[in-house]
């Protein structure tokens, strides 16, 4: 496989752990504390609007009076959950350095059309409205 190859994977992989985080643990809330489907459809909505935000500021570059960028999610070093999702069988035998990844930023922005996507699909496709 190619670097690129590579790099996709890795975000392929982070995003549908984090949405599927995203929705298991909004699916619990939802169902133990709110009205099941109809809840959990706009916890998502609204968590992945957040995300949306967060993502589309991190993905901005740089302005060129500044050095740093306002609002991102970026760091030098991988997060606790990154490192368990590289020892997993796709991403394992990859061995990417942390420079080499997708930006983290890109990847919550992803993430959060993800999230978005599932809301919608709960609205069009499953009947899920008021």
């Amino acid at each position: 496989m190619t670097s690129n190859t590579h790099r996709a994977v890795d975000l392929i992989v982070w995003v549908c752990a984090v949405a599927a985080a995203i929705v298991a643990v909004s699916g619990v809330v939802s169902f133990l504390f709110g009205n099941g489907l109809l809840t959990l459809k706009y916890v998502l909505f609204y968590i992945g609007f957040l995300l949306f935000g967060l993502g589309s500021f991190g993905i901005q570059p740089k302005r060129p009076s500044k050095d740093t960028k306002r609002i991102t999610v970026e760091s030098d070093s991988p997060w606790g959950f990154e490192e368990r999702l590289h020892d997993l069988p796709p991403l394992r035998d990859l061995q990417i350095p942390v420079e080499d990844r997708v930006s983290r930023d890109l990847k919550v922005f992803v993430t959060s059309l993800v999230v978005l996507g599932i809301s919608l699909v709960l609205e069009l496709f499953a009947g899920v409205s008021v």
